[in-house]
């Protein structure tokens, strides 16, 4: 039995909601190596619902034939994200697609404290989109 659109984006909303929470308690432990470790790796794990988020509610928009799949590169999702109204600040965009890359590559320790550093902005652009997205259900 095939779910309904709106139940389906209920379902990418309620797991993109609950990264979002596990990102936030992550970045307000202490910063330890072993923290930011863990804030990073939840940052991965958010990063990658929210692009499951845009490929779901992009193809449940389109028609049957013009449905974007899994092949579809990170930056063609935010990009389509972006001309839907879902994100803020492309350039933003492109640049946490670079450091999602990097992190998953083994960055070295400064690697690591750069892409840290930007996590609370990373953050706020998560809950733009999920906010905008919420807004279609």
């Amino acid at each position: 039995m095939s779910q309904s659109p709106s139940s389906q984006k209920k379902v990418l909303l309620t797991h993109l909601d609950w990264n979002l929470q596990r990102l936030d308690e992550a970045l307000k432990q202490e910063s330890t190596d072993y923290y930011k470790g863990a804030a990073l790796q939840r940052f991965g794990h958010t990063y990658t619902m929210a692009i499951k988020s845009i490929r779901g509610f992009e193809n449940l928009q389109e028609e049957a034939g013009k449905a974007i799949d899994e092949e579809t590169n990170d930056e063609h999702c935010v990009e389509l994200a972006n001309q839907n109204g879902w994100t803020e600040d492309p350039s933003q965009w492109q640049e946490m697609i670079a450091d999602y890359q990097r992190i998953i590559q083994k960055p070295d320790k400064q690697e690591t404290e750069t892409v840290y550093q930007k996590l609370p902005r990373y953050q706020q652009a998560f809950k733009n989109l999920y906010s905008n997205l919420q807004s279609l259900t």
